[in-house]
């Protein structure tokens, strides 16, 4: 075969296999009035409702406290050290620091009142109220939001009792915090937590039930 139809056949062959292996780009496709793939688009997930939102944070309400109020630094500095608290609040620290670290429980209510340290936790119950009995012990009730109980008897009450726990040692030098969670007039959860057994505890990490029963919780149905 002469050279010239050899040329042609692979020329032939060559624009066949360029048809059939090819997939055209934006431009083919607009040269040749054929729509682009279209890529489904996936629903937007559908907003959570009030109530869900603080379902799920029940999942990790333990894990996060607030920072703990060095009363030695408030007592020996007028102005703020840690640049978080406001130079108003630092102001009251450093004025009842003294009376803090000697055990005033009037000092005390007073930091309950204005630090006001379970704040963030009025969404998870009916009710919280907290005092101080002694200079090394705090007590804090909440009335349980029986939504939330209902979902889990044993997670939700361990879960607002240690963050409460955490809290309130967090804001004054006591040793320990005693927190009773109710449903319908009747305890559900009872336990006192030590200041040296939540020492060095990754919290992201921990079970709260079973750190709950280790300090030696009761757990009782709102019905027993």
């Amino acid at each position: 075969m002469s050279e010239g139809p050899r040329k042609d056949i692979l020329e032939t062959l060559k624009s066949i296999a360029g048809d059939i292996w090819s997939i055209p780009g934006p431009a083919d496709a607009e040269a040749s009035g054929a729509e682009e793939p279209k890529t489904a688009e996936k629903p937007a997930p559908a907003p959570r409702t009030p109530a869900q939102k603080v379902k799920a944070e029940i999942l990790s309400l333990w894990k996060t406290a607030d920072e703990t109020i060095d009363w030695t630094d408030a007592l020996a500095h007028s102005t703020p050290t840690d640049r978080l608290t406001t130079p108003s609040l630092w102001a009251f620290y450093h004025k009842l620091a003294e009376k803090v670290l000697a055990g005033d429980l009037d000092a005390y209510t007073e930091v309950l009142q204005k630090a006001n340290p379970l704040g963030e936790l009025t969404d998870y119950a009916e009710s919280i109220t907290m005092q101080a009995p002694s200079p090394d012990r705090l007590e804090s009730r909440f009335v349980c939001k029986k939504e939330l109980l209902d979902q889990s008897r044993k997670l939700y009450p361990a879960a607002m009792a240690l963050r409460i726990a955490r809290d309130l040692l967090a804001c004054l030098p006591v040793e320990e915090v005693t927190v009773t969670g109710e449903c319908d007039g009747k305890d559900v959860i009872s336990v006192t937590f030590n200041r040296q057994q939540l020492l060095h505890r990754n919290f992201v990490f921990t079970d709260p039930i079973a750190l709950a029963k280790e300090c030696g919780a009761s757990f009782r149905q709102a019905n027993d």
